[in-house]
């Protein structure tokens, strides 16, 4: 090919490109993506065979094992090594289960400043639109009262003052 043919010109910068070396570029992008997926595929497949092995790889105390592992990454040789290196008991090895996990490694429900506000609104509402308790006769008993003193003592029994100034 000619140098004419391989060369492009990039728009607005006026700049001579390689397009040979453009392809280039874009492959090494590409090769560095997929071997980023396969180590993220691989790392997935690793912890699923200790989760089927019976161990917990976000356990503090398995998780050395899970780190220091070298092994085969099929179940059956985690388990064995899991077993020898005594992380599992071998008469009870039941694969791992996500709802066994402690409560301690469980995400913690956060509550955010506007549910705070609008929980706190609410009770500030309620406690506006909301009655005094009372007793449902307390307003025929204070108008049939027959003297100060009889209405005095009932209204104080009731919780009420009264600062009457001789």
């Amino acid at each position: 090919m000619n140098e004419e043919n391989e060369s492009i010109v990039e728009e607005g910068t006026g700049e001579t490109r390689n397009f040979r070396r453009v392809l280039e570029d874009r492959a090494k992008e590409a090769e560095a993506r997929a071997d980023a997926a396969e180590s993220e595929l691989t790392t997935f497949k690793k912890n699923e065979a200790f989760r089927e092995a019976g161990i917990n790889p976000n356990d503090p105390r398995q998780s050395y094992f899970v780190k220091g592992y070298e092994g085969e990454a099929s179940t059956e040789a985690i388990r064995n090594a899991a077993l020898e290196a005594g992380f599992i008991d071998g008469n009870n090895v039941q694969p791992f289960d996500q709802s066994t996990t402690p409560r301690s490694m469980e995400p913690v429900e956060t509550v955010t400043y506007r549910e705070e506000l609008m929980a706190q609104q609410r009770v500030a509402n309620a406690s506006v639109e909301g009655l005094p308790v009372a007793q449902p006769d307390l307003r025929e008993r204070l108008t049939s009262a027959k003297s100060a003193e009889e209405l005095k003592a009932l209204w104080q029994s009731n919780g009420g003052s009264v600062n009457v100034q001789d």
